[in-house]
């Protein structure tokens, strides 16, 4: 008999491969699955329980199923009293009490807080289930706080807790602009160089030099002076120095395709240097023993935080490269700072960055006189974020008066070339038909694409897109410094400008001898100041 060859148990590696590859093919599509298997799984092993060998088994588990039907009758019971005590305060609430009110909400509260102690207690023995238990009775609290809310809105006809979040925000800001103007001892105000009567507030000026028996020092900031040509800058250096010192800045670079003006000398390094020295100086003139805390204060997205980036970023040594323009956060939008931030620039200086507060007197403004002009002045000064305008085309109205009003129309027509816009309206028809922010949103609706179903033009669209390139400076425009009244002369009519202007005069006076004081302090003088600009457009140029 032939014995034949024993067959051998070896597996070829092509085959032992194939299974390798084949198995972590199928680890890779279970991983897949379970990856898309909406059921959620823990990752703490399940409890056991008791083993079936151990022998008091039976008797734990009895022990067990006493103490839940214990605790559920007692919670029964808690509930029942406690509905009952609800409906005796609820009949009778002529004879009760704040106090006793109080004190059956406390009761209530303690009762819901024994409650859930016992669910704790009672769900001990399995972890597990009291996390589920403890989860589910949070979701109910949540759904009836929701309901409770709900049926506040609905049926009570009371205000939405929104209006009262804005409210209390308002009021938060308010608090820090107070601890700022408090704990600051030079004040620097921020203004848009392209409307510097609108983002200026006369009771605030008049708070900060009243606040401390008049020992704090106000410094008006010039910002965005790249905005506006060298003209109109000259112009309202000259006015604003009547009442305060006042110092031009550029405190950031500009946005992309932003129309600029060339100013010289007027650089971001040289503006912020110059304030940076001034403020140096008084620091080192005051010699205190302590850092001067410089406070920066404003309307909203005036550039505040900007100044203080600029700031810091002429500060020299090893960690300047580091925090350089970084200390505050900014953007385009107000709104970004929310809560007061202090930057240490030296042992000597310290400044404090405020939120954009919109003071008072913004009804003083001659464009604010109702609501809607209010909210259109506000919207034209960027001073609220996008999310919160909900009718853009008040602003553009305005806006188009202005650019309007300019004397050779150079404004509105530069307006049209940008969006390469045909010939429009200029004003109403006889008839009283044509509007002309109308025909104007519905050309740039046209030339942007902001168009609707069927090719209707969205004009709160377009009037978010120019109030957007307004705000980045895309658009040129600037309001013109008032006209300053010298006692004696002839006004248009020829008379001789007498009485009223007497007391503006005495108070003209005063304000000199502050600015003259105030800028000795800090050393003002020849820095941008009058010597240089009494050229036509000396250190700057268009």
């Amino acid at each position: 008999m032939v014995m034949s060859k024993p067959k051998s148990k070896r597996t070829p590696v092509r085959l032992r491969h194939k299974i390798e590859k084949a198995s972590a093919a199928k680890q890779r599509k279970q991983r897949k699955l379970s990856k898309a298997n909406p059921e959620w799984r823990s990752r703490i092993k399940k409890d056991p329980g008791i083993p079936n060998l151990f022998p008091y088994k039976d008797r734990i588990l009895h022990e067990i199923e006493e103490k839940k039907r214990l605790k559920e009758e007692q919670l029964t019971r808690k509930r029942e009293e406690a509905k009952v005590a609800r409906g005796l305060s609820t009949a009778t609430p002529a004879g009760t009490t704040a106090l006793e009110a109080e004190a059956s909400a406390g009761e209530e509260g303690l009762i819901d807080d024994e409650a859930m102690d016992t669910d704790s207690q009672g769900d001990s023995t399995n972890p597990m289930a009291a996390l589920l238990a403890s989860a589910k009775a949070q979701a109910a609290e949540y759904e009836e706080m929701s309901d409770d809310d709900s049926r506040d809105v609905t049926h009570d006809n009371q205000p939405s807790s929104k209006p009262q979040a804005v409210d209390t925000s308002r009021r938060s800001f308010t608090k820090t602009f107070d601890t700022v103007l408090s704990a600051s001892d030079v004040l620097l105000y921020v203004l848009d160089a392209r409307d510097p009567s609108g983002t200026r507030s006369r009771h605030t000026e008049r708070q900060i030099a009243s606040a401390s028996g008049g020992s704090k020092r106000l410094i008006l900031i010039l910002n965005k002076i790249d905005l506006v040509p060298p003209r109109v800058l000259k112009d309202w250096l000259t006015y604003l120095r009547r009442y305060f010192p006042t110092l031009p800045l550029r405190a950031s670079n500009p946005a992309p395709n932003t129309r600029t003006f060339d100013h010289k000398a007027l650089t971001r390094k040289a503006t912020s240097e110059t304030l940076l020295r001034a403020l140096k100086s008084y620091a080192a003139e005051q010699n205190l023993k302590r850092a001067i805390t410089v406070g920066v204060i404003g309307y909203p997205n005036v550039g505040k935080s900007s100044v203080i980036n600029a700031l810091t970023s002429c500060l020299g040594g090893k960690h300047a490269s580091r925090t350089a323009g970084t200390a505050c956060p900014v953007g385009a939008e107000a709104g970004v700072t929310t809560a007061m931030r202090e930057v240490k620039l030296d042992n000597k200086l310290k400044l404090l960055d405020c939120p954009g507060i919109v003071f008072p007197s913004v009804t003083e403004h001659p464009a604010a006189r109702s609501s809607s002009s209010v909210a259109a002045h506000l919207h034209l000064l960027s001073a609220l974020p996008p999310s919160a305008i909900t009718d853009p085309v008040p602003a553009i109205s305005l806006l188009l008066t202005r650019l309007h009003a300019h004397p050779d129309q150079t404004l509105l027509k530069d307006l049209y070339a940008t969006y390469n816009l045909p010939p429009l309206m200029t004003s109403v028809n006889e008839s009283g038909e044509g509007d002309v922010t109308t025909d104007f949103l519905v050309q740039v609706a046209r030339k942007r694409g902001r168009l609707g179903k069927g090719g209707v033009p969205n004009l709160s669209s377009a009037a978010m897109g120019v109030l957007g390139d307004w705000r980045d400076g895309r658009l040129r425009g600037w309001v013109e410094a008032p006209a300053l009244k010298v006692v004696g002369a002839k006004d248009a009519q020829g008379d001789v400008i007498v009485g009223d202007e007497a007391g503006s005069e005495n108070e003209e006076g005063d304000r000199k001898e502050i600015v003259t004081a105030w800028g000795t302090e800090f050393k003002l003088e020849g820095l941008w100041g009058s010597r240089e600009y009494e050229g036509e457009g000396d250190g700057m140029e268009e």
